[in-house]
């Protein structure tokens, strides 16, 4: 596995990520600092000395300079020109790295550059042997820009994986691409006996207006929340959890101006408990109305 199980995160700025209760981490402070190497994050690197150091036969962490490399091309570091060149060489050190952390960051530090240059390398990592590889590749696929000409066969066929994060991660990606094919098999989800993939699942196909998924959107928006007192153990959500997952239902709904949930809406606005939902709740629906 790339990362430490530490707690469930958002990896997506997307419309979709509320759905997604992903208890997988891209990276946690905690785990840099239990490998004793928070010290090497904080030297001063060029990306270029990182990529060499990711290529090293001999560096032990290459996984860690990945990490920093993405950083810095999160912050914009790194001149656009340059991507070619961070593609072509990430790529031949995904290929030639044993270690499946190296290979996780690698594909994560390359999904960062959310360039389609980078797609043959992720369309390769689709079948890696790790799971947490898999995940940063479909993420990386996530990111792209819309409208990339991709074979999204492989994404669809992990839809029936038996690893829930990899089946709610494709559903995110292949519904932020809006991907036609994908339409029937993510439907089938909408029964899954995982609740956050079937919530997923309805919460991705609002992007096709897809009317098989309002009853699980209608059992998304009625949800009621625990008590504040209660300790909820997975699968069961917790409060925060629900309102995420609510939050998210209804900037998608505005997003795709999809008025069918028109009356639910309605209700959550009048009735939700949970004082930020129902203010959303009111917002798109006045904007659903015009």
């Amino acid at each position: 596995m790339t990362t430490p199980i530490k707690s469930q995160k958002k990896l997506l700025e997307n419309p979709f990520v509320g759905s997604i209760v992903v208890p997988v981490a891209i990276v946690l402070v905690g785990a840099l600092i239990i490998f004793g190497i928070t010290q090497m994050l904080s030297s001063e690197r060029s990306y270029k000395d990182l990529v060499e150091e990711i290529q090293s036969k001999t560096f032990g962490n290459k996984w860690v300079a990945a990490y920093e490399l993405s950083k810095q091309i999160n912050s914009s570091q790194i001149p656009k020109e340059d991507y070619p060149w961070l593609v072509i060489n990430l790529t031949d050190a995904y290929k030639n790295s044993i270690d499946a952390r190296s290979r996780g960051f690698i594909i994560a530090a390359l999904g960062a550059l959310k360039t389609n240059l980078a797609i043959p390398v992720f369309q390769l990592a689709l079948s890696d042997q790790d799971l947490d590889v898999r995940f940063h590749a479909i993420v990386s696929l996530a990111n792209l820009p819309k409208g990339i000409i991709f074979d999204w066969s492989k994404v669809i066929e992990l839809l029936n994986s038996d690893q829930p994060i990899l089946k709610q991660a494709s559903v995110l990606a292949l519904a932020t691409h809006a991907v036609p094919e994908a339409q029937a098999s993510i439907k089938r989800l909408l029964v899954d006996s995982n609740s956050i993939v079937k919530y997923a699942a309805a919460t991705a196909l609002i992007a096709y207006k897809d009317e098989n998924s309002m009853s699980v959107i209608k059992e998304i928006l009625l949800k009621p929340y625990p008590p504040a007192s209660a300790r909820v153990q997975p699968p069961l959500l917790d409060a925060q959890q629900i309102t995420d997952l609510k939050m998210s239902v209804l900037s998608t709904l505005q997003k795709y101006n999809w008025k069918a949930m028109n009356d639910i809406i309605l209700e959550v606005a009048s009735r939700d408990s949970n004082n930020s939902v129902a203010t959303k709740a009111k917002e798109v629906l006045n904007l659903l109305k015009k």
